[in-house]
């Protein structure tokens, strides 16, 4: 979903969750192997949303904004319909928009702020015998001007800040749509004073159908927005240690599978669909920028002297060292 001319207008408070500042090292769990094909491809695996662990993390966002909408009083101000005009525009995303389950694809590729915890090693990284990478990723997020739905930033655990920005996001949406039928309104009522019959009015309102038809396609476009680039950091709070921060990549606005071809990958009992996403610049040479290495608890006793010597062979200027985990 992107915009050569105007993007949509998205909410502030996504936006500042959005720009928050990218943490100097953020960590990536993988087996041996994906570590070699990192530092070899220059390149992070992004896999279809579908395939993660927690195979509801989007249907997770739009549970709690359905919820809310519950919450929405049914009429404000000059008897505006808010409850189901804004019941409509979250069915429509979810349920028949483009963001309806199967429809939408989504590539996400995970890090974490913490590099040497038990569990993630576990998780994502050959049950405690691969490696974690500490990267520089501070140059990943694309540029806003660039008015691109690619994020990456930091997954949200907390019920109350998930209800907050949703809730942010609902308003926005209401805000405007609100502001353009009391226009409407009042234009009617002041059309006809000296009239007695209330239907005049809502004769007036039905008269500018048109108009209001265009504010909620555009309010509805820019709930979209923000909904797409949101939903996907809304996890369950179970998996708030983890502390992660996510590169999500909807497959529209990454232009595939010219830009960056959709590869497929053995695992178990089916194919992972995924993307190779750069590491680096555009035009930027040498290797990626790497901070540290940890090696797995449950690695080969020797496996750091392999390691080093594999990082000297990549001019990688860092030494690994094994996790503090028992």
């Amino acid at each position: 979903m992107t915009n050569t001319n105007q993007a949509p207008a998205g909410c502030d408070a996504v936006m500042a969750h959005l720009s928050k500042p990218i943490p100097e090292t953020l960590w990536h769990y993988t087996s041996f192997i994906g570590f070699q094909g990192i530092i070899n491809s220059k390149t992070i695996w992004a896999t279809e949303y579908r395939f993660l662990n927690d195979s509801e993390e989007f249907s997770h966002a739009r549970t709690l904004a359905e919820k809310l909408v519950e919450e929405v009083p049914e009429f404000t101000g000059l008897q505006f319909p808010a409850r189901s005009i804004i019941r409509s525009a979250i069915n429509m995303a979810f349920r028949t928009g483009f963001l309806r389950e199967d429809r939408f694809s989504l590539m996400v590729a995970s890090f974490s702020e913490i590099g040497d915890q038990l569990s993630q090693w576990r998780g994502y990284a050959g049950n405690s015998t691969g490696i974690s990478i500490g990267l520089d990723l501070r140059h990943l997020r694309p540029p806003s001007a660039l008015q691109t739905t690619v994020v990456f930033a930091p997954c949200v655990y907390d019920e109350a800040e998930k209800k907050e920005l949703l809730e942010a996001i609902l308003k926005h949406c209401l805000d405007k749509l609100e502001a353009a039928w009391n226009s409407t309104v009042n234009s009617g009522l002041m059309e006809n004073v000296d009239r007695a019959d209330p239907n005049t009015v809502w004769d007036h309102v039905h008269g500018h159908s048109k108009e209001i038809s265009t504010s909620v396609a555009e309010a509805h476009t820019n709930l979209q927005w923000d909904l797409l680039r949101l939903a996907p950091l809304l996890k369950n709070e179970s998996f708030s240690e983890e502390r992660e921060w996510r590169l999500t990549l909807p497959r529209e606005a990454i232009r595939l599978p010219s830009n960056h071809p959709l590869r497929f990958r053995y695992q178990y009992d089916t194919l992972v669909p995924y993307i190779a996403y750069p590491l680096l610049l555009p035009n930027q040479d040498g290797p990626i920028l790497c901070r540290d290495i940890i090696i797995g608890p449950g690695s080969h006793p020797a496996a750091q002297v392999g390691i080093n010597m594999f990082l000297i062979s990549e001019q990688i200027p860092i030494a690994a060292h094994r996790s503090k985990v028992p």
